[in-house]
């Protein structure tokens, strides 16, 4: 009975030593390094962009033109797509209930990964150009346009 309880005692602690080791596949580990890049970097990339919506209020048509209509974008060279599987990145737009407040996040769908994201309000304007300005505004960060490197 003494040996049962010691190789049950010494069963648990290698099964507890084997669950503490992470397990990596090699498979795996190039998307770890991906997953690892800076976010700035899909921005910088992507030129497919797709527009979702989570809320009745927002017509995703809108907020297309109103990127389009945009100078910058153009320069950079943007495409809007209406498949989500061809996008590099997705525009996700979201109200809040029983406000007028709408909430937008910048999606790398690869990854699975939030990259920018704000919050606006319905008062100040329409809905669309607000999302536009806020994602055009922050794109100027991380990528800028080439006339103005070339005037540096």
């Amino acid at each position: 009975m003494r040996r049962f309880r010691y190789l049950c005692l010494l069963l648990f602690v290698i099964g507890c030593i084997v669950a503490a080791v992470p397990f990596v596949n090699a498979e795996q580990s190039p998307q770890v390094e991906v997953a690892r890049s800076n976010p700035n970097d899909a921005l910088r990339s992507a030129q497919t962009i797709f527009i979702r919506t989570k809320s009745v209020y927002f017509n995703p048509a809108a907020l297309e033109q109103s990127l389009l209509d945009r100078e910058e974008f153009q320069q950079w060279g943007f495409m809007i797509s209406r498949e989500e599987s061809d996008a590099e990145l997705i525009i996700e737009v979201n109200r809040k209930l029983f406000t007028n407040r709408f909430v937008y996040s910048v999606i790398d769908p690869k990854l699975k990964r939030v990259l920018l994201g704000g919050k606006i309000g319905s008062l100040g304007g329409t809905v669309e150009g607000q999302i536009a300005d806020g994602f055009i505004k922050r794109l100027r960060r991380v990528r800028p346009l080439i006339s103005n490197i070339k005037a540096k």
